[in-house]
């Protein structure tokens, strides 16, 4: 898929689709989204709408262009698609508890300084940080 290329279609009437089974489970629902990177190019990069400053001038938010190089932001991002994806069928709350208990505490976390993309501007990807220190457990403690 080529990670540039953007739809204009944001998808604002996806409330009123209808969803097919796409499988032999019932209540599997057909995917809007094939995959997290479809999701964040083509729906969430379009809901989020921030002045960065693209010229590394510092900034209220961090966000780094090659996100998918962050392990942290792409599996905050996946399961930010996925809430998407089931609670979009909801046609009463669903949306509303989307934004509330998943967008926005994902993306207050994404976007801040210290967050997953500290050391990164939205044009380079220069991440900062180490994974977090470890022990082993004691031999036995999960057993």
């Amino acid at each position: 898929m080529d990670m540039g290329a953007r739809r204009t279609n944001c998808h604002d009437d996806i409330d009123d689709e209808t969803l097919e089974e796409t499988g032999p489970g019932e209540g599997e629902r057909e995917l809007v989204y094939a995959n997290v990177a479809e999701f964040v190019t083509e729906h969430l990069a379009y809901q989020y709408r921030r002045d960065i400053d693209l010229a590394g001038r510092a900034t209220t938010f961090t966000w780094c262009a090659q996100w998918w190089r962050h392990e942290e932001a792409v599996s905050r991002l996946t399961g930010l698609w996925r809430a998407w994806e089931n609670l979009r069928t909801d046609p009463t709350t669903g949306l509303a508890v989307w934004w509330r208990d998943y967008a926005d505490p994902t993306m207050r976390t994404l976007f801040d300084e210290k967050g997953p993309f500290h050391g990164c501007t939205p044009k380079t990807h220069g991440p900062k940080g180490i994974p977090l220190p470890l022990d082993p457990p004691p031999a036995g403690l999960f057993e």
